[in-house]
């Protein structure tokens, strides 16, 4: 019990760290946990054999979108905490599947198959954001693991299987780089999914 009343606490506390002014997020899960190292770096090797096709994603930004939830401001952040905080589920374990892409965004991703617990996980995070920040959720959840941006559109699917296990999930802020040049991924929060 005292676990949990730590983590709560723990939870809380950085739940009122946001400052005033809006922060651009997202809820999501962080590939760069140990356990997943193996089929983080068959990731890796595969974005590399992609580079041509656009502008690859930074390897220490590779993460599954949960649910987007834009600007937020420090009131919706501590509701937003809140809900994530009463968030009971399980472990989630899945694996990649093959390439896509969103043509008119042009972006390259590589599939996650999908399953009850991390739909349930997205869809529970979604539709919070939507009665926090007064939004419509979103409905069609692709999960998958952005690759690369500005991608020229291309009809070989590339097939990847390799498993993947997550134990937490967290929400996270887009932070613009130090030299100017895209951004980083900062984890602000982040919960425990049971094992």
């Amino acid at each position: 019990m005292s676990e949990l009343r730590e983590q709560y606490t723990q939870i809380t506390q950085g739940c009122r760290t946001l400052s005033k002014e809006t922060r651009r997020l997202f809820f999501a899960l962080d590939l760069s946990d140990t356990h997943n190292a193996n089929s983080r770096s068959t990731i890796v090797a595969l974005k590399q054999t992609l580079a041509e096709r656009g502008r690859p994603v930074p390897d220490e930004n590779l993460h599954i979108t949960l649910a987007f939830l834009g600007e937020v401001d420090s009131p919706a952040y501590r509701s937003l905490c809140e809900v994530a905080d009463k968030i009971s589920l399980p472990a989630i374990s899945t694996q990649t599947t093959e390439t896509g892409e969103f043509p008119k965004q042009g972006i390259l991703w590589l599939g996650i198959e999908e399953n009850a617990t991390l739909s349930a996980l997205s869809s529970q995070l979604q539709e919070a954001a939507a009665k926090i920040l007064g939004r419509s959720a979103e409905h069609n959840f692709v999960p998958h693991i952005t690759l690369a941006r500005r991608a020229r559109p291309t009809e070989n699917r590339r097939s990847l299987r390799t498993p993947l296990t997550f134990y937490h999930f967290g929400i996270y802020a887009s932070v613009p780089a130090e030299n100017g040049h895209g951004v980083h991924y900062q984890c602000l929060n982040r919960w425990t999914l049971t094992r």
